[in-house]
C-alpha cells in the first residue's frame, strides 16, 4: 500500500512538471542479480530500448555538487562533458531512493577501474519528482563517498527527452553523443563493468 500511495504521488509530481511519464516504484526493476549479456541489434533491456539503435543524448545544464574539475564547471551544459571526449555513463538516481543509494557505490568502484576510459556522471532528479532535495542529494554524495561526477539540473524537461521510467536509470552515451543503450533498474559493479566495456566498443575504443 506505501509502495502505491509513493507511486500515485510521483504520478502527481511527474504531471506537474510535464514530463509526463510514470515512474516504476524505486526497487521494482532492480536487476543487479544478473550481469547482462552480450548484446546484439535486436536484443533489448529491461527499459525496452533496443541496444542496437542509437538515439542522440539531449542537453541540459548541469549543475555539480562535485567533481567540477571533470566536467569542466561547477555549471556546465551536458553537451560539454560529452564533447570532453570520453563516452559517458549517465546516472539518474534520487535521494530517497533506496536501490539508487545501493548501487552508487557499486558505480564508484567501476568507475574507479575504468575512469581513464570513461566518465560517469551521476544525475540528481530527486528535486524534479520529489524524491529528495538538493541538500539531500549532495549529502547522500558525501555520506556514500563517491568519487565521480554528481550533480543535479534545473531542466525540469530532462527526464521526459531521455524517456526514463524507473529509478534508477543509467545510460550508455558514445562519444558522438548517442545513447546505445538505455538500463533501468540497479546494476552491481559486475554488470556496470561489462556495460562499460560494452560502451567502449560502440565508441570504437
Amino acid at each position: 500500500m506505501r509502495a502505491r500511495r509513493s507511486e500515485v504521488g510521483r504520478r502527481r509530481v511527474l504531471g506537474g512538471i510535464g514530463v509526463g511519464v510514470l515512474l516504476t516504484a524505486c526497487g521494482e526493476t532492480a536487476v543487479s542479480e544478473s550481469t547482462p549479456a552480450p548484446t546484439s541489434a535486436a536484443s533489448t533491456d529491461v527499459s525496452g530500448f533496443p541496444a542496437g539503435e542509437a538515439r542522440p543524448a539531449a542537453d541540459f545544464p548541469f549543475e555539480t555538487y562535485q567533481g567540477a574539475d571533470l566536467v569542466g564547471g561547477e555549471t556546465v551544459q551536458f553537451s560539454q562533458i560529452i564533447a570532453a571526449g570520453k563516452p559517458v555513463v549517465l546516472n539518474f538516481w534520487a535521494a530517497q531512493c533506496p536501490p539508487c543509494r545501493v548501487e552508487m557505490p557499486e558505480f564508484d568502484h567501476a568507475w574507479q577501474a575504468a575512469r581513464d576510459r570513461v566518465l560517469l556522471v551521476g544525475l540528481d532528479v530527486g528535486p524534479l519528482i520529489n524524491l529528495g532535495t538538493r541538500a539531500e542529494g549532495e549529502a547522500l554524495a558525501q555520506e556514500l563517498g563517491v568519487t565521480y561526477p554528481v550533480g543535479t539540473t534545473s531542466d525540469a524537461t530532462v527526464m521526459q527527452r531521455y524517456q526514463v521510467l524507473g529509478m534508477p536509470s543509467t545510460l550508455f552515451i558514445t562519444t558522438q553523443s548517442q545513447i546505445v543503450r538505455q538500463w533501468t533498474g540497479s546494476l552491481d559493479e559486475a554488470a556496470l563493468s561489462n556495460l562499460i566495456d560494452e560502451l567502449l566498443q560502440a565508441s570504437g575504443g
